[in-house]
């Protein structure tokens, strides 16, 4: 399984704001966000009350040459500190994961981003053909991202 972990503390913000903003997609805000890296991200089909079986369509470039253009299903909604989206591809569940963490801290979040993509078991031996298109430099591409677009957040939060 290949795993990519940021992890940041992001001042002025808590996880409750980062929650809400994430579970809730809507495209405006999320293009207010970061406007021309971030395109689209919204609900396509709502699940259960806690948005548990959401399902989700996000649309953005990562750095100047990347692009990540995903539906993927709620599979973890734990308010307000951690939401896990499962990517899907033609109705079917991938093994690829985007998790989000949140914890509150005296003046802002430890946020960790954690994207897991293949197999455990004698799955793993698959895990070759996803790093064909999450290689080294998309992985460097993807922690400049998020290096930047927390912060951002916390900032468009605060209007």
């Amino acid at each position: 399984m290949i795993k990519h972990i940021v992890e940041l503390i992001v001042p002025n913000a808590t996880s409750e704001q980062f929650y809400d903003f994430m579970i809730n997609p809507i495209d405006h805000q999320y293009r207010q966000w970061w406007d021309g890296e971030h395109l689209s991200f919204h609900i396509v089909k709502s699940g259960k009350e806690n948005h548990l079986g959401d399902i989700v369509f996000m649309d953005e470039h990562i750095g100047a040459n990347r692009r990540l253009t995903f539906f993927a299903v709620v599979t973890g909604a734990n308010r307000p500190n951690q939401i896990v989206w499962q990517m899907k591809k033609f109705g079917l569940r991938l093994p690829a994961y985007v998790e989000l963490n949140l914890t509150d801290l005296d003046n802002g979040i430890l946020l960790k981003h954690e994207l897991r993509i293949g197999f455990l078991g004698i799955g793993k031996l698959l895990d070759p053909i996803f790093r064909i298109y999450f290689n080294r430099s998309f992985q460097k591409s993807l922690k400049e991202h998020c290096e930047i677009e927390w912060y951002r957040l916390a900032e468009y939060l605060k209007n």
